[in-house]
């Protein structure tokens, strides 16, 4: 199981936008230098950050002054927002659904196995969901200086 390394720097790339316009008071910085800083590629950084742009996680400005920088508060935006933004909202897990109960000799048996593995995938998958809405980018930042 393993999401896009676009994840990971989506959340680097928010991360360190938020870290820069708070300790430098800069509005917008610019992807040449978010490149350079984070070493990630100026085509992935403007294919995450069109992604997160049309999530409302940033905003961008063109021009001499221009840059990309957090659309709302860093306490707004949590790491689910930019998860569901990179890689959207189907379930995590995949559940194979051909299996006919009545096929097997103690069908019920089978089905309560079913049901009880299906319970088990879909609880990790909300408690996976709920860690993650739970924590904002502020928080993430609050851990790093601790």
């Amino acid at each position: 199981m393993a999401f896009s390394v676009a994840f990971s720097q989506a959340l680097e790339i928010t991360a360190y936008v938020n870290a820069k316009s708070q300790a430098q008071h800069e509005d917008y910085l610019s992807i040449q230098k978010i490149s350079e800083m984070l070493n990630i590629p100026v085509p992935s950084i403007k294919k995450i950050s069109s992604t997160l742009k049309k999530s409302g996680i940033l905003t961008s400005k063109t021009g001499l002054n221009g840059g990309l920088r957090l659309a709302k508060t860093p306490q707004t935006i949590t790491v689910y927002e930019i998860l569901a933004a990179i890689e959207g909202t189907a379930p995590l897990f995949k559940l194979h659904q051909e299996i006919d109960p009545a096929a097997f000799v103690n069908g019920e048996r089978v089905t309560s196995w079913l049901v009880a593995s299906t319970n088990v995938l879909n609880r990790a998958e909300d408690a996976m969901v709920q860690v993650l809405k739970q924590t904002s980018i502020a928080d993430l930042a609050e851990a790093a200086e601790a």
